[in-house]
């Protein structure tokens, strides 16, 4: 009895040599059970399987290049190591190592970004999984990594990332100490508030930041936290956010990622 993989690797075969011996009408039949296979062969076969890597065009067509000329430079018995899976599992595992950490995902401006198109890999499912329940998407660690290694996308060498435009001024309202605190650790760490914010946007769109709105003790001092976000940031976060506000997500984010305890405001 024939696996699955072997099955189709089988019917693919038959339909090239009906063709040779032509025969074209029997050679769709085959096609025909072979199209009906994606949906009824199984696991082998199955969508859940498949890892779409959302990546600019020009990086795709380079990482697919440079693996392929990888391959074919490779001894005979070596090829099979050369292909966009066997990096992407490389990724996974260097990820789950802690050897290799992926930049937050930066969304280019509204009307300078370049087309994206996916690339479809199959890789290990137990390092898929892996790096599931880390609470990190796969696609973005395949993503980068595969950037990365590959020198293309913002890791192209020269290439520069083009800043975005500040946006209209919001000015929620949070305890004084805990605006003299966000200020005082995002300066000390040598970074920017509003740039802060805008990482706070690109994990929370990316599924890697899920914000609860902070409760400030009763009385607090409250004053304005005067910032100016990218505006298109902030509009896709409202778009998204579902019982909180897109500031709420970036005040969430900022006292999380300075270690500030929301119970401090009554200090």
């Amino acid at each position: 009895m024939p696996t699955r993989r072997n099955l189709r690797a089988g019917l693919t075969a038959a339909s090239a040599r009906l063709r040779e011996v032509n025969s074209p009408e029997l050679a769709e039949h085959v096609d025909t059970v072979l199209a009906l296979s994606m949906y009824e062969l199984g696991a082998e076969l199955n969508e859940d399987t498949n890892l779409s890597i959302r990546l600019p065009v020009t990086a795709r067509d380079r990482i697919v290049a440079a693996v392929e000329a990888a391959r074919n430079a490779a001894p005979e018995n070596e090829k099979n190591q050369h292909s966009v899976t066997a990096s992407v599992n490389e990724g996974f595992t260097a990820y789950l190592a802690g050897t290799f950490t992926p930049s937050p995902p930066v969304r280019a401006r509204r009307g300078v970004a370049e087309e994206k198109v996916n690339l479809n890999v199959r890789p290990d499912t137990a390092l898929r999984e892996q790096v599931e329940n880390t609470g990190v998407k796969p696609m973005h660690v395949a993503s980068d990594w595969l950037m990365r290694r590959y020198e293309t996308g913002p890791y192209t060498p020269g290439a520069q990332q083009a800043p975005r435009a500040a946006g209209s001024v919001r000015m929620p309202q949070v305890p004084r100490p805990i605006r003299e605190l966000i200020r005082t650790r995002v300066a000390d760490a040598g970074k920017n508030v509003n740039q802060e914010i805008e990482a706070a946007f690109d994990q929370f769109l990316a599924g890697e930041f899920t914000p609860t709105a902070p409760v400030w003790p009763k009385g607090a001092d409250m004053v304005p936290f005067k910032v100016s976000p990218n505006n298109d940031l902030f509009d896709a976060v409202k778009a998204k956010a579902e019982g909180v506000t897109p500031m709420q997500v970036a005040i969430a984010y900022l006292l999380s990622e300075y270690g500030i305890d929301p119970a401090s405001a009554a200090e």
